[in-house]
């Protein structure tokens, strides 16, 4: 023979949809539409899906007819070559388990002595795509897409710029320090205590949530009310007028809480990690504590220390 049994099967299966070469098996192709990976961008043309089914051993004369009337042979003679094609084949997948057909694809046997085959990928057996390749392509925008983007973007950004708690997280702490300028100068060590814990406060942090709370701070015969707004930062608790005969107490607040069972959390959390914790009343919080001091240069030390872990304890007098 001038070409192989294979070259005439890999010329069948661009004709048709099945090839049964006798005594081994048949090829079966579907055809598959053009494809499009969104992944990488692969644009995969039309193609033939050639499967293998060990069950069509059937002499349907479709091979033998073709090679006999290619290489100008008899019937006979191009059955003769199949057949010893059959058993080539049939041998080496016995022996060594696997088996190569070039252009077609590759056979190996199972476990279970089932035949698995792999299709050849190089050939595309689909008279549809002739000529064809994979094609890369990349997604185009639209010039109206970007702009929407774009402006997409700078609203985000004024979106941003203009939050109002911000504002508000500035406003409660810049409202107390107006007030502090009223003070009268034989109150200085009491502006030291507020000015204490104004410089634990921190406008940007965000603590719980506290609804509706009107703070009442009492400077000398002036009283100020912040607005009943959602506040995200811890607030000033009431300042009480100095009394010089009576003895200080300081606290190191670690929250303040506008219910109990919040405030009871807290105080549990605290006496587990060995702080003398207690819940602080007065005003409209409940206020929980790591440690109380008499001293408040003590008061101070603990609670640099305190805030390296929690930045928003603050120091409460009273």
């Amino acid at each position: 023979m001038n070409k192989s049994v294979a070259h005439y099967i890999s010329e069948l299966l661009f004709l048709h949809d099945c090839v049964i070469v006798p005594e081994f098996g048949g090829f079966v192709g579907n055809r598959q539409s053009a494809k499009l990976n969104k992944t990488t961008g692969a644009l995969t043309p039309p193609s033939k899906q050639v499967l293998f089914n060990t069950n069509l051993k059937t002499n349907d004369g479709l091979l033998i007819s073709h090679i006999a009337n290619q290489e100008g042979v008899a019937q006979d003679i191009a059955k003769q070559n199949v057949t010893i094609f059959s058993d080539e084949s049939n041998g080496k997948l016995n022996t060594s388990k696997v088996l190569r057909i070039e252009k077609i694809g590759l056979f190996t046997v199972g476990r279970e002595g089932n035949i698995l085959f792999l299709q050849d990928s190089s050939t595309n057996y689909s008279l549809d795509s002739f000529g064809m390749k994979v094609n890369y392509s990349k997604p185009v925008t639209s010039k109206s897409d970007s702009k929407k983007q774009v402006e997409a973007t700078v609203q985000t950004i004024r979106t941003k710029s203009r939050n109002p708690k911000t504002l508000l997280r500035a406003v409660a702490v810049l409202i107390p320090l107006f007030a502090l300028s009223y003070l009268s100068i034989s109150q200085q060590e009491r502006i030291n205590n507020v000015y204490t814990q104004m410089a634990t406060l921190s406008p940007f942090t965000t603590t719980e949530k506290i609804t509706e709370v009107v703070e009442i701070i009492t400077v000398k015969d002036h009283i100020i009310e912040v607005s009943p707004e959602i506040i995200e930062t811890p607030i000033i608790e009431e300042v009480e007028s100095p009394v010089f005969t009576q003895q200080k107490t300081y606290y190191i607040i670690a929250g303040a809480f506008s219910e109990q069972k919040n405030a009871n959390k807290m105080l549990d959390k605290l006496t587990r990690w060995n702080y003398n914790a207690e819940i602080i009343e007065g005003g409209n919080l409940l206020r929980v504590s790591y440690e109380s001091y008499k001293n408040r240069k003590e008061a101070v030390l603990a609670l640099n220390k305190i805030q390296q872990a929690n930045a928003s304890a603050w120091l409460l007098t009273k």
